[in-house]
Formats: structure tokens, C-alpha cells, sequence
């Protein structure tokens, strides 16, 4: 009998979610309960049970705010060894230089990743949750859990000693806040991408040196875990660093603004980067020479990145300029006197004309650090007043997050106003909204200790712009007492409002609060059986794809997001589409007798398109493939003009409805980013596109005779350009540079060496030549020795696999121990075809060496490039590469152990894959080469997989063989498949094969 598998809690919360809708009850069939398996209500369960259950629930189900995204998981778990790989080249790319700057430093001899991979598992996503603001933005929040089994190893030589360190078992749960802002009507719709965390992420990962976890040693597992915790929150986070003191002294030789040669000028500051408005000082009146004296303060987050904009009277119009924060030295007062530019445009010539200058004193002042003893949460570093203010002084800094249940009498458009000290300032005001959502940030700078201050916070209502009877009503205050701040230096709690029914205002500083949801009463449910049959047809179309398809996953996040940059989008897509029309208009209008064409109005309009679901397909080939189901009821309003003949006509479009079935598929994959190098986009069945077409007023499409032709030339049209097998491809990048794919072989001949430097008082050496590949992971190739000889000959030949000519070089070493000499070849420079060269050799490879001043001798080489051929195999070709790669086996099973590698063999010439461990489903994914003297169109490869274990008896066994034709390779250039392994019950083998030509 079939084994039954049973929902798990996570998954019938979600049904039971699913089925709060009357009519959808009946659309799911599950199994009936079996009789032993025990269903009890969660309050029936002690308090260890719900911690034990609990956590293992996704983010989706314990929060109604959060969707799931199980599509983005599988999606990134087929990506994953595609990513894995594009990651650590990345990460050995950057950290190479910073280690190459910071060795001598240290007084180290080598840091080299001995071997660098992030694992087979990748990260997982619990949730997403979307928000919605008032500013031209876009906000997401996943959840990220990941579960790693890394493999990154670092060998470390220093002072005579080697010390490998080895990263295992990392576990990483983070919560980070993606703001996509300013929002624009150009693709991608936005300018800038900021990330920031909402909460301290965990970190967990063990550190093994000399053999030995010492990550297992309780205390510097907790100082490494809150070291990582502290500075990873302060990268991802700016928060307050100092504080900036303006005092704008006077101006000189201000510009006449008004006809009587005066001017009324004033001083507006605003720092970049800041939210807050701008600082301005009082109104000089009909003063060119005015003084002020006046003092402002400005809190600063990031001094290396921030600005100080300057600005003089009404609309800028008597001049600007800005300060760089980096160029101020710390706790020094300085005095400056800028000039006054017209623009910030460097190149602008109105700037060479004097507009007058401005003095100001600044002092920059940046909190200190201080450690503070741990409480139970672990340790903080809090910020403390700088120098020069009074004892105690400081930063008080609050953020209003949101409030809920928000009633007023007549109206309720919130904002909350907050005083401090008479200080008043007010967040924006959300209309019509009784859970609004600020999220806005308030700095008070404070002179003392506000020990025994309270902030007065209140929420008010703004009144309508068309309501003159009800004025703004309060709809709740509260007042916090500080002294809490003060000795807790941080504090994030719901207040309740006094004279209001609300659940409270939420204060405090991080941002990520949770609030359950209000239970759903006297709803209706009806199984779908009960239904007539004009009932369900009514009913059946709306049901979305994801509920009526298992296959199919829910977009409810995407969505929202697509419904917050629809208007960029909008704006977007008409003007590439205008651009991409307005050619193909011009070279048209002479050939059918028009005057013009012009586009009177294009818009998409107001209602975007919604994702009924998505589907991701799983394949054999290196490739990711996606089905979204797409719906668009939108409500264009496009109108074009055209006139020809001495008549003019207006044709709108209006009442777009449009159903279709994409598939969206990203090949081959490549190791690079963005880890594809095309995308196919096709329709899998013929898309229903319905419109309105107004002339002269009328609505043509409303004749039947030309509605049904219209839509029956689009779809035959559409059809016959994109419905599957046909493709519209995009290209990405080229595949070949992105996955650094074999390109050539290059035959080096090491011909003779001359005029090599003597050694020690009997002048003779012992050469030999060591010749390696750049970017190649093979181990260097090396000459015979030559003893006692200075001008030596070897006429030894040599084969390199060349995949970038344009940036690889050929590496040349002279020498025992101490090296004879050096130099590079790079490949860039070489044609196909046969050259003899001689090269000088050099010391060292640093260009100011003054060691390579005296000559190091000669050597002459032989080169021959032979790039591969993309044509068709002709039999005479002498030979080429044959290049496999290992992907993975399925279903292994071994009668001792299962620690499957594969090992290779052909002609001869055997080659392994790495051992996997305690795993039937091992992922290689290792890649191979065989260079071939003649085309092996006859020739069988040979793969074994075989277990092994450390053991005195039995130690190794074979789990499966195949001998494999390389015919069907030759013929075709490339081949991917699963093949079925000799003398294994279920097991197989996935290989890759591509056969290049030289």
C-alpha cells in the first residue's frame, strides 16, 4: 500500500487560511483522518511543546502580513551552484587585493583560499512582506533562513608556521529591509537600492584550526557571535555618529536681487541624507553685508558620504554651495569663508562670475564609545554627548513607527505631533486610515540629561480640505517618561493612548513588531458540492490559478509591488514603446501616402497587471524555467492622429483586457552574474487580447463581423511569432565569456634558455622551467632538469586549455628554490597559427623593480594557438578537447557505506570528482578535461562511481559503472543526460559532454 503523506501544522494553517472564503471551502480534498493520527488544538499543548513547535512554523503562517514565497526558494535552489559559484569568485576577487595590500603589513608570507564553496544547500526564504508608504518608494521585508554546509579553507603562512582555518556549518537568520527609492519613470523604475536590517542577525558557524572546533570554547563563541551581531547591525544600519555645529557668521558682496539694489537675504542649511527640513536663519532686509551669528546643530550618520548644502535667499537665487563632512578634522572649530556659486554643475560658466561668499564656523563632533556592562540581552555600545556640551548631554532619538484602531468622530486622517521641551515637530499625515504607518524618524538634540523630562506624544486627526464645519480633532495623547530611556539607552514598546479606545501608538527604536490577527466571525463556508451548475460557472473563472493547480504557487506579494511602481512602470513602458514606434513610423509614412502620425495621448493607465500564479519547472538541461499566469482589465487610454489624404482621423484605444500564459525561461546557466546569458520568452497557448476601438467617436469593435477578425488576426499574428516552440530571445551576455568555456589549446614548445645569471663561486646551475596557466586550477608543468648548464636546450612540448584569450596569461619560472628569472605571456597578443618567440627574463614582476635592471638571461619558445572550431566535424580534424562534467547520481545505495566519487577514465587517463559524504543523492558537479590527439569517434569513456570509507576491511566498493559511446558526442557537439548505472538497483548518473575541435 502507497505510504499517505499528511499535511503538516504549517500547511493546514495555510488551508485553513485558504478556505475562509464561503465559496473556496469545498476546493480542497484532503485525505480523511487516519485514526491514529492525534489532532489537538495548540492551547491544549504545555509550554515546552509550543517552543518546540513554534519556531519551526514559516514566517507566513504566524503572520497574516507575510506571503509565501516557496516559488523564490525552489528558483533559487536550481540557480544555487550557478550562484554558489558566481558568489566566490566575487568574494576571492575582492578579498585578493585587500590581502596582497595588508601582507607585508602583518608580516605575513601567504593567505590563499585552499578551497572556497558555500555548500549545496542554499538559503531559504520564510516569508515576504510588502509595504505601503506615502513617499516614491517600495519596501520589502523577507525573512532568510539559511542552513549551510560551507566548505571555505584558508591557509595562512606566517613567521615560519602554516596554520590551515576551515568555516563549517553555518546557519544564518536575518531579517533585512529592502527600500527600493526614489522611484522613476525610467527602467528599472528606480535610482537606488537600500538595505538595512531589522534586527541583529544570528550567526552561527564553527571555526576549526589545528583539527579542533574552537568555536566550541563557550567564550569566544560568545564574543564572536556578538562581535558579528554588533558590527553587521552597524553596517546595515546608520545610526547617529556625531554631531555637527554651524554658526553662519556673515556674508560679503552679496548680488543686487531687487530694482532698488538691495536684497533681503537669508541662510537655508540642510544636510544630505537627512530627512529633516532644512535650518534657516533670520531675514537680513536690504543688506548686501548682512551678520547673523546664528547657531545650529545637525546630527551625522555617515561624515565620509554626507553634505552640508548652502544656500543664499529666496529660491536660491543669490547663490549656493556645498561643505564635505570628511574634509572637517574632528573636534577642531574651524573658521571658512566659501564662495557662492550660481550651480553645483562644476562646468556651468555662470560660476565664473563673483556672486559674493559666505563665513561660517563649524565643529564636528563625533560621539565616543563606551563599553557598558551586559545586562541578559548581551552588550550594546551607546553613544555619548561630545566634547564641549554640557555634562550629560546628547542625542535623543525616537521613532514613530505605527498605531492601530485609530477612531475619530467625524474623521480620521492621523499624525502624531511630539514636544519635547517646547521642541514641536509632526509626522505626516496618512488619510483615511485608522493603522497608519509612519516609520518616521525625530532627533532632539538635548543639552542635559532629559532624566526628569517627559515627551508628550499626541495623535491627531486632520480635517478634510473640504470640511469647514469639524476642525482636527485629537484622537489620543500620551506622555512618556524619559528616565527609562536614560538608563536603558534603548527602548521599543506600544503605549496606549489615553482618551482614546486604540490599541496604542508603537515608539521606540528598531522596527519590527508583529500584531496578531482579529479572529474572523459569522462567516458562511459552503462546500462547492452544494453548489448549482450556474453557480460554479460563475465562480470557477475568478478562483485563482494557484488554488485551482497544486502546481502552481500564489504571487500576492508580487502584486502588491507591481501596484506600487505601476505608475514609474507606466510611464516607463510608454516612452520605450514610443521610441521603438516612432522609427517605424518615419519609414513608413512616405511609403503608404501619410502625412504624420502622432501619438495625442499614451498612457497604460491606472490599473496594472496581476499574477494569478506562477509555476517553475524543473529540467535536465542548464537552464530555469517559469510559467506565470497573467491578467491585465486595464484601462488605457491611447490616441493616435493620423493624417493622410487632406484627412485627418483620431483613433483611441480604451478597455484593454488581455489573458496569457507565458514561459520565461533563463539559459544556459553560467557562473557569473547574473548567472544567465539569455532569456526565451514563448506562449504556451494562444493569448486572448480584447479592446476598444473608438473612430470618429464610435466604437468600431462593437461590429461583430470586424471584432472577430481583429481578434483572430491578433492571436494568429501573436501566434506565429511567439507560441511555443517558437521563442522571442533576449540575449544577456555571451555564454562562452560568462562560463569561461574552453576556447583553444595552446601547444608551448620550450625550445632553450640563454645567457642564464651564475651561481656561487663555481658559476654553474641546475635549470628547469615551470610553466603555468592563469586562471586554470591544473598544477603547473615543469621541464627536465638541466644540470650544470647556462644556456640550456629541452625542445619539450607542452598542451594549455585557453578559455579567455583576451585577459590569460602564461606564466614562466626559472629555477630550484631560488629563482633564475620570470616573465609572463599574454595570450591577447597571439594569433592562430605557429610564432617563435624570446622573451627577457626579469627578477621580480614588480615594474620599479631595480633588481630587474641586470639582464636574467633569455628563453625562446615555440607557440601555437589553435582556437576550436564552431563548424561542422570533418573527418580530417586531427583532434580537440573533450570536456565532461560531472553533475550528480541519484538512488545510489552501497552494501557498506555510501561516500560516492566518481572516477573517470579514458585511453588511459583517469581523473576523480570529490567524495561526498553519507549521501545516495550526491551533486558533483565538477568539470573535467581530456585533450585528444585524433577525434575519439570510436572511443567509449568509461565512469565508475565507487564508495569509500576509512576502514581496515572493505574500504572501498564500486555502486555502479557505465561505459559511454562519444559517437552521439562528436556528431552533436553537446550532450546532457541521465544515464542508468551497470550493476546498481535504481542508480543513476547525470554526465555533460561538449566536444570542441582544434
Amino acid at each position: 500500500m502507497a505510504r499517505r503523506r499528511w499535511p503538516s501544522l504549517a500547511e493546514s494553517a495555510i488551508r485553513r487560511r485558504r478556505t475562509d472564503h464561503p465559496l473556496l471551502a469545498g476546493a480542497f480534498l484532503f485525505p480523511a483522518t487516519s485514526p491514529d493520527v492525534k489532532v489537538c488544538p495548540l492551547v491544549e499543548y504545555d509550554s515546552n511543546s509550543l517552543d518546540g513547535i513554534l519556531h519551526e512554523i514559516p514566517l507566513w503562517v504566524k503572520n497574516p502580513d507575510c506571503d509565501r514565497i516557496d516559488w523564490v526558494s525552489r528558483f533559487l535552489e536550481m540557480m544555487w551552484p550557478y550562484l554558489n559559484k558566481a558568489i566566490c569568485k566575487t568574494a576571492q576577487d575582492i578579498a585578493n587585493p585587500i590581502i596582497a595590500e595588508n601582507k607585508e603589513k602583518y608580516k605575513i608570507d601567504s593567505i590563499e583560499f585552499e578551497t572556497l564553496t558555500l555548500g549545496s544547500l542554499p538559503p531559504t526564504f520564510q516569508g515576504m512582506k510588502a509595504y505601503v508608504t506615502e513617499e516614491q518608494e517600495l519596501i520589502m521585508e523577507p525573512s532568510l533562513k539559511w542552513a549551510a554546509n560551507p566548505n571555505v579553507t584558508v591557509v595562512v603562512k606566517a613567521y615560519g608556521l602554516k596554520a590551515t582555518i576551515q568555516v563549517v556549518d553555518l546557519q544564518v537568520f536575518a531579517s533585512p529591509r529592502i527600500t527600493l527609492k526614489p522611484l522613476v519613470a525610467t527602467i528599472p523604475c528606480f535610482a537606488k537600492i537600500l538595505v538595512s536590517l531589522m534586527e541583529k542577525p544570528h550567526v552561527d558557524f564553527g571555526l576549526k584550526l589545528l583539527g579542533a572546533d574552537v568555536m566550541a570554547i563557550p567564550i569566544l563563541y560568545s564574543f564572536v557571535q556578538e562581535t558579528i551581531k554588533k558590527q553587521v547591525a552597524s553596517i546595515a544600519s546608520k545610526r547617529p555618529v556625531g554631531i555637527l555645529l554651524v554658526k553662519v557668521l556673515r556674508a560679503q558682496n552679496l548680488q543686487k536681487k531687487d530694482l532698488l539694489g538691495k536684497s533681503d537675504p537669508y541662510v537655508k542649511l540642510t544636510m544630505s541624507d537627512d530627512k529633516l527640513p532644512s535650518k534657516k536663519t533670520t531675514v537680513k532686509r536690504g543688506n548686501l553685508n548682512p551678520e547673523w551669528n546664528e547657531d545650529f546643530k545637525f546630527v551625522v550618520t555617515d561624515p565620509e558620504t554626507q553634505e552640508l548644502e548652502i544656500k543664499v535667499g529666496k529660491h536660491d537665487k543669490m547663490g549656493m554651495n556645498k561643505i564635505l563632512l570628511k574634509e572637517l578634522p574632528p573636534e577642531e572649530t574651524k573658521v571658512t569663508t566659501y564662495n557662492l556659486l550660481k550651480t553645483m554643475d562644476p562646468n556651468d560658466i555662470h560660476n565664473e562670475k563673483s556672486r559674493g561668499q559666505i563665513t561660517l564656523e563649524m565643529t564636528y563632533k563625533p560621539f565616543k564609545e563606551d563599553d557598558i556592562e551586559k545586562d541578559v540581552q548581551g552588550t550594546d555600545v551607546v553613544g555619548k554627548a561630545p566634547d564641549g556640551t554640557p555634562a550629560g548631554g546628547g542625542l535623543l532619538y525616537v521613532v514613530v513607527h505605527e498605531a492601530q484602531d485609530l477612531e475619530g468622530k467625524h474623521h480620521t486622517n492621523p499624525y502624531a505631533r511630539i514636544i519635547f521641551k517646547g521642541n514641536e515637530k509632526k509626522t505626516k499625515v496618512i488619510k483615511k486610515n485608522r493603522d497608519p504607518r509612519w516609520e518616521e524618524e525625530i532627533e532632539f538634540v538635548c543639552e542635559e540629561p532629559p532624566a526628569n523630562d517627559k515627551l508628550h506624544v499626541e495623535v491627531l486627526s486632520k480635517p478634510p480640505k473640504k470640511g469647514l464645519i469639524h476642525g482636527k480633532e485629537t484622537l489620543g495623547y500620551i506622555d512618556i517618561n524619559l528616565a527609562d530611556v536614560i538608563s536603558n539607552k534603548r527602548i521599543n514598546e506600544t503605549n496606549h493612548l489615553i482618551d482614546s479606545k486604540t490599541v496604542g501608538i508603537v515608539i521606540g527604536y528598531f522596527l519590527f513588531i508583529y500584531f496578531q490577527p482579529t479572529d474572523v466571525k459569522n462567516v458562511k463556508v459552503r462546500p462547492l458540492v452544494e453548489y448549482d451548475s450556474d453557480s460554479l460557472d460563475d465562480t470557477l473563472p475568478e478562483i485563482p490559478l494557484w488554488l485551482k493547480n497544486p502546481d502552481y504557487d500564489r504571487l500576492d506579494w508580487l502584486n502588491r509591488f507591481l501596484e506600487l511602481m505601476w505608475p514609474y512602470l507606466n510611464k516607463a513602458i510608454c516612452r520605450i514603446a514610443q521610441d521603438v514606434a516612432n522609427p517605424i513610423i518615419a519609414k513608413n509614412k512616405e511609403k503608404y501616402k501619410i502625412d504624420y502620425i502622432k501619438f495625442e495621448t499614451f498612457t497604460l493607465g491606472s490599473l496594472p497587471p496581476t499574477f494569478q500564479g506562477v509555476k517553475v519547472q524543473v529540467t535536465n538541461e542548464q537552464e530555469l524555467v517559469m510559467e506565470p499566469s497573467l491578467k491585465w482589465a486595464g484601462n488605457p487610454n491611447t490616441t493616435v492622429v493620423v493624417k493622410a489624404y487632406g484627412l485627418k482621423a483620431t483613433i483611441q484605444v480604451v478597455d484593454m483586457q488581455v489573458f496569457v500564459l507565458p514561459r520565461i525561461t533563463l539559459k544556459p546557466l553560467v557562473s557569473s552574474f547574473p548567472c544567465f546569458a539569455n532569456i526565451l520568452v514563448s506562449l504556451m497557448e494562444k493569448p486572448h487580447v480584447d479592446f476598444g476601438l473608438k473612430l470618429l467617436g464610435a466604437d468600431v469593435m462593437a461590429i461583430p463581423v470586424l471584432y472577430k477578425f481583429v481578434q483572430e488576426t491578433i492571436m494568429d499574428q501573436v501566434a506565429s511569432m511567439f507560441l511555443w516552440p517558437k521563442t522571442l530571445e533576449v540575449p544577456i551576455m555571451d555564454p562562452s565569456k560568462a562560463s569561461k568555456k574552453p576556447v583553444g589549446i595552446l601547444l608551448v614548445k620550450v625550445l632553450r634558455a640563454q645567457n642564464l645569471r651564475e651561481k656561487g663561486p663555481l658559476g654553474k646551475r641546475d635549470p628547469y622551467v615551470k610553466l603555468k596557466m592563469s586562471g586554470s586550477k591544473l598544477p603547473s608543468k615543469k621541464t627536465a632538469v638541466k644540470h650544470s648548464n647556462l644556456n640550456p636546450e629541452w625542445n619539450q612540448e607542452f598542451k594549455f586549455v585557453i578559455r579567455d584569450p583576451e585577459t590569460q596569461e602564461l606564466d614562466i619560472n626559472f629555477g630550484k628554490d631560488e629563482k633564475l628569472g620570470m616573465c609572463k605571456i599574454s595570450l591577447k597578443k597571439l594569433t592562430p597559427g605557429t610564432e617563435v618567440i624570446t622573451d627577457n627574463l626579469i627578477k621580480t614582476m614588480e615594474p620599479n623593480g631595480i633588481q630587474n635592471e641586470k639582464s636574467a638571461g633569455e628563453i625562446t619558445l615555440e607557440l601555437t594557438y589553435k582556437p576550436f572550431k564552431e563548424g561542422n566535424i570533418q573527418k580530417e580534424d586531427p583532434g580537440g578537447l573533450l570536456y565532461v562534467v560531472v553533475h550528480e547520481a541519484k538512488e545510489l545505495e552501497g552494501k557498506c557505506n555510501t561516500n560516492p566519487y566518481v572516477k573517470l577514465t579514458f585511453k588511459g587517463v583517469e581523473k576523480k570528482t570529490k567524495v561526498v559524504k553519507e549521501n545516495r543523492n550526491p551533486r558533483w558537479k565538477e568539470e573535467f578535461e581530456f585533450e585528444c590527439e585524433e577525434t575519439p569517434a570510436n572511443d567509449k569513456l568509461h565512469v565508475e562511481v565507487l564508495g569509500t570509507k576509512k576502514a581496515l576491511i572493505r574500504n572501498k566498493e564500486s555502486l555502479g559503472h557505465i561505459d559511454i559511446s562519444l559517437a552521439d558526442v562528436i556528431i552533436n557537439k553537446r550532450i546532457i543526460e541521465m544515464y542508468d548505472l551497470i550493476n546498481s538497483k535504481r542508480g543513476q548518473i547525470q554526465i555533460e559532454f561538449q566536444w570542441k575541435s582544434s
